[in-house]
């Protein structure tokens, strides 16, 4: 399908716009008539404008509060018509969008809004032009798409067609079924967007908290099929009212737009190109100076890691425990400034040249490997925070992986409990979070949740999880807007970027025992344990021994969690969890305790 943007989707001036669309792919425009009552630009100068740059001007609109109108109003708005088809022929578009009447005259009548419609598609016709209808959520007597189809059947003119937004349709929680009886020739466009669940209306949601598909909890996917089902094959559209979209860089944003519009079209197609498929977490890189790394490799050696191999021409190490490789390269220049960060993570894929494949597709900045025969064949995409997402082919991991660039130490492993990466937390700013959203969904693959909310006492912290089909890789992504939460001083201080590092043991209590430095782990308050003698039926003696090692607890009717963390270094910090059962989540009920203690430890470590 050709894919376009309505204008008011972006922030900045109409040639603003315009530029960053083109720059970004899209092979049209929704021309959102206020755009162009504030520009100073003329309607044929756009359409010069816009030509040059290989785009189309796909549609005028939002025409509105026009059908099922008594007299005066439909013989004033058929005039109001008149000057919109000077101003159409002009704009070099041939389309004109009309939504669905919120006025305080509408007459409740599907028949005479047909007879409406007719009125003006004739009109059109005699122009050359189209009529597109919609049903707006918040419509006064047709807000469902259901209504819209079936006036537009009724109305029965070759000039008038269907708009469909998904966003209308998901907000009231509308089927799709009808949809697949709409004939390919009688959609005029069909408009995509995302929303997060919230509890309000949907004209507030709608006019402020849109956005791309794949950064919301819409089933974008699955309206996406049944449109796919009846052939169409025209426009694929964005209108999207987002406040921050308004008030954001308009060429990423633009980017990301294009990006969504490619994820969905092909994840509802089904093809093969956009079928990712990460297997597992293979390591984590941490950047670190020579002079910070003490405090990492501490910690790192209170949890029982080895360093098991070092590389044979670089200052890098590798550490591991159980199936966890930790790699601390110690010749990232961004360690100077910014401490132990992460910088990157390695993913076991089926297939890393298909990620490159779809990464270039998408516009994702891909890296390839300049492997000689001494080093990793490693290829990368570059994410939120300039963090490298690495890809390994499963077969590369059967013969002597590391050997290809490191010697053995030969340092004997250690048995703590600790099996595997359980998840890893990335925090960005705000202004990123939905974009971060649609790297974890589009390009590699994952489902992401909704968002949660998570009490920090400087505020509010919103969490949502992407994780792949088998749920061994699990990526909490967090951001805030509220100054002085965790969140937000670690982003302040670091950059977007990897805060948190979950690790999974099968022994809790081993893995807690076995650290010798308990001064690294978190202190709970008593407080907490009081509560959890009230609320649970653990025992006194579980209980006891959980204080004692600062042990938190969760439960689901399908099983439980245990879980520890590690102080804070440098706003990251590590956390040791055990499941039991098929719990499934990761201790929130938890995240208000443990922001408290980590608020706690700040405050003490400003005053020494």
């Amino acid at each position: 399908m050709k894919h376009s943007i309505a204008s008011v989707s972006l922030s900045g001036t109409l040639i603003e716009k315009v530029k960053a669309i083109a720059k970004a792919g899209y092979d049209g425009i929704e021309l959102f008539e206020n755009d162009l009552l504030v520009s100073d630009i003329q309607p044929a100068e756009l359409n010069k404008i816009t030509t040059d740059l290989g785009l189309e001007i796909v549609g005028l609109q939002p025409f509105r509060d026009y059908e099922a109108m008594p007299e005066p109003y439909k013989s004033r708005s058929l005039e109001r018509a008149k000057h919109k088809f000077e101003l159409m022929h002009a704009l070099g578009t041939k389309k004109l969008f009309i939504c669905s009447n919120t006025s305080i005259h509408t007459i409740n009548n599907l028949d005479k809004a047909a007879e409406d419609l007719y009125d003006i598609a004739e009109m059109a016709k005699e122009h050359g032009f189209e009529i597109g209808y919609e049903a707006l959520s918040w419509g006064r007597f047709v807000n469902t798409y259901h209504q819209s189809i079936e006036i537009v059947k009724r109305a029965n003119h070759p000039n008038l067609g269907n708009i469909l937004d998904n966003f209308h349709i998901s907000a009231l929680n509308s089927t799709f079924e009808d949809i697949y009886t709409i004939p390919k020739e009688k959609f005029t466009i069909v408009q995509v967007a995302d929303a997060p669940k919230y509890d309000m209306g949907a004209m507030h949601l709608g006019r402020h908290y849109r956005c791309f598909p794949g950064q919301g909890a819409f089933p974008v996917v699955e309206f996406m099929k049944a449109v796919c089902a009846t052939g169409y094959d025209g426009y694929l559209s964005h209108e999207i009212f987002s406040d921050e979209f308004r008030s954001s860089q308009i060429d990423p944003v633009a980017l990301d737009g294009k990006r969504s519009l490619i994820w969905l079209e092909d994840v509802s197609l089904e093809k093969e190109e956009s079928k990712i498929n990460l297997k597992s977490v293979e390591f984590v890189e941490f950047a670190s100076s020579q002079n910070l790394q003490n405090e990492l490799v501490d910690m790192l050696e209170n949890l029982g890691f080895i360093e098991t191999f070092q590389h044979k021409t670089k200052d890098v190490s590798l550490f591991q425990l159980g199936k966890v490789n930790i790699v601390i390269n110690r010749q990232k220049t961004t360690a100077e400034s910014q401490g132990n960060t992460v910088c990157g993570i390695g993913f076991v894929t089926e297939n890393k040249q298909k990620i490159g494949n779809w990464a270039a597709k998408l516009g994702y900045q891909w890296e390839k490997s300049k492997a000689s025969i001494y080093e990793l064949d490693i290829s990368a995409a570059k994410g939120i925070g300039e963090i490298m997402y690495y890809f390994v082919d499963e077969k590369q991991k059967d013969n002597g992986f590391y050997q290809v660039e490191f010697n053995a130490t030969n340092q004997t492993k250690i048995d703590n409990g600790i099996t595997d990466f359980d998840h890893i937390g990335h925090s960005v700013s705000a202004d990123f979070y939905q974009s971060n959203t649609l790297f974890y969904r589009a390009l590699l693959g994952l489902d992401v949740e909704e968002s949660l909310e998570i009490l920090d006492p400087r505020g509010i912290v919103y969490s949502r999880v992407a994780r792949n089909k088998t749920g061994n890789i699990r990526i909490p992504l967090s951001s805030t807007r509220s100054q002085g939460t965790s969140t937000e001083q670690f982003v302040a201080q670091t950059g977007s970027g990897i805060q948190q590092i979950a690790l999974h043991t099968q022994d809790i209590f081993q893995t807690a025992n076995a650290i010798k430095n308990k001064d690294l782990i978190l202190s709970i308050p008593a407080n907490y344990y009081d509560d959890l003698r009230a609320k649970t039926q653990l025992s006194e003696e579980i209980i006891a021994k959980m204080q004692s090692l600062n042990i938190l607890y969760d439960r689901q009717e399908s099983g439980e969690f245990f879980h520890f963390y590690g102080k804070e270094l440098n706003g990251l910090f590590m956390e040791i969890v055990q499941r039991k059962g098929s719990y499934n989540r990761f201790g929130e009920v938890n995240a208000q305790v443990r922001l408290a203690a980590q608020a706690r430890g700040r405050e003490k470590s400003n005053v020494v």
